[in-house]
């Protein structure tokens, strides 16, 4: 069997032993004999150098769905804890429900295996799951939360689904593990490692994202093994015979006609199926607003409109990137919205400052922000100011939505207007559809690639403008 060619690997040193056919015998046993990419990521992610220590601390593995990556975590996690006594390796995926549920699978497949009398009384218990080893050592899954593997041992961590996780995420959950691992190679005499997996993923996945773009740099991080398996940049992505010689499953644990079955369930979302089953990243391909309908859309008129109430929104981009203040109007038969002036600043630092300056100027002004996702921590901060905010929801952002594209898709002509700027067209360019069930859609984070706080801001401004508070009045008497 072949190696399906990969985007980018690190290459094998076959001057160095590896505990790669360890891994391989394993998995052998467990009636599950490696794939060629997973026999070449095991040999690879653990060579040891002269002293017999690994190479590589963190392990990351990208490659689309279907491709077999719980059976290769599973047998490189066992080949761990046989290495010695009481050693202690880890399981984690996008939440602890998730993580508990695959580590009792993985549990199935290794008691069906003709070694299962190494960890004869797996433990299924939720909070206690674990496999124990008659060496001592023990396989646990463990809830991705802060501090929750503090005090614990590891020498080895698996993150699978890593496409789920903030880097702020990330960070928070690695301080767990980091400290421990510091000492753990005096005690045990190896070097621990962190395997991580996952599918490409979105804007959203900023850690996996920064990892993999340093992988893919011309100065990767030497410590680090990196295996990508996938479509590439310039292929289609609805190209089922690129993406099944691509996917390093394909033939061994998919047929070509399982592939076509795949696509059928994606129908109402291509983005995805690329995503899933090509690992690109969601974004790269699809745009939800037409480029001529969102030109069309744009309001180049010098005159200002014609005056009326306004109504101020914010929004914050992913991890709090950056941060967007927008002013909406209504406009004829329709909306106009427009960033204002100092508007758009990196982070949120000085967003309430310039909404406090918006509503002594504005006084009869209507305030809107979601109170959900990275915009949240904002709208408090503003609520606990005293600002009286237009109530929204996720139903009323999905409303806002739909109206949005309509009336900048209208055939009779655009109803929903803009004056451009450059973070407006960015993020027109780059946002797509993240479904939200029974066919609704949004602007969504986990489907855009790059920070859309513009439109999300004047999608919630054209919302609020036609919702905005009556106008208190005092009466003299």
């Amino acid at each position: 069997m072949t190696l399906t060619p990969p985007r980018k690997v690190t290459p094998r040193d076959y001057s160095r032993r590896t505990h790669g056919p360890k891994v391989a015998a394993i998995a052998a046993e467990m009636g599950q004999p490696l794939l060629p990419w997973q026999r070449y990521v095991a040999d690879v992610a653990l060579e040891v150098d002269s002293f017999g220590l690994f190479v590589y601390s963190t392990v990351l593995v990208t490659v689309p769905r279907q491709a077999g990556k719980t059976t290769l975590d599973l047998a490189a996690s066992i080949q761990n804890a046989l290495m010695g006594r009481n050693r202690r390796t880890w399981y984690t995926a996008q939440s602890g429900q998730h993580a508990t549920e695959k580590f009792l699978e993985m549990v199935e497949l290794w008691e069906s295996s003709a070694l299962r009398g190494l960890a004869p009384k797996a433990r299924r218990s939720n909070g206690s799951a674990a496999l124990p080893f008659v060496n001592g050592s023990k396989f646990r899954p463990f809830a991705p939360v802060e501090g929750a593997l503090d005090g614990k041992q590891a020498d080895k961590v698996s993150l699978d689904e890593f496409w789920y996780w903030t880097a702020a995420q990330y960070a928070i959950l690695r301080q767990s593990f980091s400290a421990t691992k510091l000492t753990r190679e005096m005690v045990t005499g190896q070097r621990p490692q962190t395997w991580i997996f996952s599918t490409e993923g979105t804007v959203e996945s900023t850690a996996l994202n920064g990892m993999l773009d340093e992988f893919r740099s011309g100065t990767p991080d030497p410590t680090v093994a990196g295996f990508d398996w996938g479509i590439g940049d310039d292929d289609d992505p609805f190209d089922l015979d690129r993406i099944y010689a691509r996917h390093p499953g394909a033939g061994h644990l998919f047929t070509r006609e399982g592939l076509e079955a795949f696509r059928a369930e994606f129908a109402d979302s291509p983005g995805e199926f690329a995503r899933a089953f090509g690992n690109r990243r969601t974004g790269a391909t699809e745009r939800v607003i037409p480029v001529g309908a969102w030109r069309d859309a744009a309001w180049n008129d010098p005159t200002p409109p014609a005056p009326g109430r306004v109504c101020f929104a914010a929004a914050v981009g992913v991890d709090g990137v950056d941060t967007t203040i927008t002013a909406t109007q209504v406009h004829g038969a329709g909306t106009l919205s427009a960033v204002v002036k100092g508007g758009w600043m990196e982070s949120t630092y000085g967003a309430l400052a310039k909404l406090r300056e918006l509503r002594a100027k504005y006084p009869d002004a209507g305030f809107i922000i979601d109170p959900n996702g990275p915009s949240a921590a904002l709208h408090d901060e503003v609520q606990r100011a005293g600002f009286e905010l237009i109530p929204v929801g996720t139903r009323e952002v999905i409303a806002a939505t739909q109206a949005t594209v309509a009336g900048i898709t209208n055939p009779a002509g655009p109803t929903w207007r803009y004056r451009p700027h450059d973070k407006l067209e960015a993020a027109a360019e780059l946002a797509t559809k993240r479904f939200a069930g029974d066919g609704t859609w949004l602007f969504g984070r986990r489907a855009s690639v790059g920070s859309i706080s513009a439109l999300e801001s004047a999608n919630l401004g054209a919302y609020g403008v036609l919702h905005l508070p009556a106008v208190r009045s005092l009466q003299l008497g």
